[in-house]
């Protein structure tokens, strides 16, 4: 019996068997037609997407423990969720390539990197790209994560925890840290990011370019469990970047490939690369505040970085406590999808 195709009943004591399944429950499959849910303004949604390789994820470590997803405890019994420490997101070609009706393929895999860490991959490809630049090929996306077995903590908050001994034994065996584990560890500390691509970025300091004051809404950007969704740091910071960058240029667009000007971000451009390293999460009522820290435009596209942060009271004013920084590459393409190269 495939063990993702069922559940245990709820409130099985931690750290015993588990009786044998009770509602059988179906795998994500692995072909999804596009339709209007994975799509937006700009092509395939990111934001469905990321959510789509978390759930995938998820589904990938209860099926190497043997159990459904809320069947995954600590020893003393209390449900473990899937913390996201980092995300890395790698596309072959921008998502603006997406068209209703093509077909997704989609597979995950996981492997233990730690006591309380997994580090997995969701592959999703577009049977062909039909558009200039990219027509005749797949397209291929691959989704990186990095996540950590947790607990909530008694604040509400959360902390690491592994899971019950009976599942703790089947959780390896533990292979070398990934690259992404090591970049990190750095980034939560404020070291430097040995990367090519999120370390320059990361190490620019000073003050923000433009910040922008939000409050999360509860019916789309917080999950099941009451936590700010790993997926909603994107959109969240993605719908106030364009909001900053508009701000910053407002008179006639961004300036884009060859000195033409964008007249709408969100159209204009598509993302290709980005990276993502969590520190926080966000109570819900809370506001956050998303700061552009870092702006470079060539003449393909533009490579940004936005912090998002939670209010703190401190001594003078505010202190603001970092909850992700995300670096994203985007390039530029016409409104067909087309690369502007």
């Amino acid at each position: 019996m495939n063990p993702t195709s069922w559940r245990s009943p709820a409130g099985a004591p931690a750290g015993r068997s588990f009786p044998a399944p009770a509602v059988a429950l179906p795998e994500a499959p692995r072909r999804v037609r596009v339709g209007m849910p994975q799509l937006d303004a700009g092509g395939l949604s990111e934001g469905w997407l990321l959510r789509d390789a978390g759930d995938r994820h998820w589904e990938a470590i209860a099926r190497r423990l043997g159990v459904a997803t809320d069947e995954i405890r600590s020893d003393a019994g209390e449900r473990l969720y899937p913390t996201v420490v980092a995300a890395r997101a790698r596309y072959e070609a921008p998502l603006a390539v997406a068209r209703e009706n093509q077909v997704l393929e989609l597979a995950a895999e996981v492997v233990p990197c730690g006591r309380a860490c997994a580090h997995g991959r969701v592959m999703a490809s577009l049977a062909a790209a039909p558009v200039e630049g990219f027509a005749g090929t797949p397209a291929r996306f691959a989704i990186e994560l990095l996540t950590t077995f947790a607990a909530r903590a008694g604040d509400g908050g959360l902390r690491t925890t592994v899971p019950a001994p009976l599942l703790a034994r089947r959780w390896g065996p533990v292979g070398v840290e990934p690259p992404i584990a090591t970049m990190a560890r750095a980034a939560r500390r404020g070291e430097r990011v040995a990367d090519s691509f999120a370390g320059p970025a990361l190490e620019i300091t000073g003050l923000p370019l433009a910040e922008i004051d939000y409050q999360p809404s509860p019916y789309t950007d917080y999950n099941g469990a009451g936590l700010l969704y790993f997926a909603a740091y994107v959109t969240i910071a993605d719908t106030l970047e364009r909001r900053m960058v508009r701000r910053l240029w407002l008179d006639g667009g961004l300036p884009g490939a060859g000195g033409a000007r964008t007249p709408d971000w969100a159209l204009d451009t598509s993302p290709v690369r980005r990276d993502v390293f969590y520190y926080d999460n966000l109570p819900l009522g809370d506001d956050l505040r998303a700061a552009l820290m870092f702006f470079r435009r060539d003449r393909d596209g533009v490579t940004t970085r936005v912090r998002i942060s939670r209010a703190q009271p401190g001594g003078d004013g505010e202190a603001r406590q970092a909850m992700a920084d995300l670096v994203t590459r985007r390039i530029f393409v016409g409104r067909g999808g087309e690369a502007s190269r």
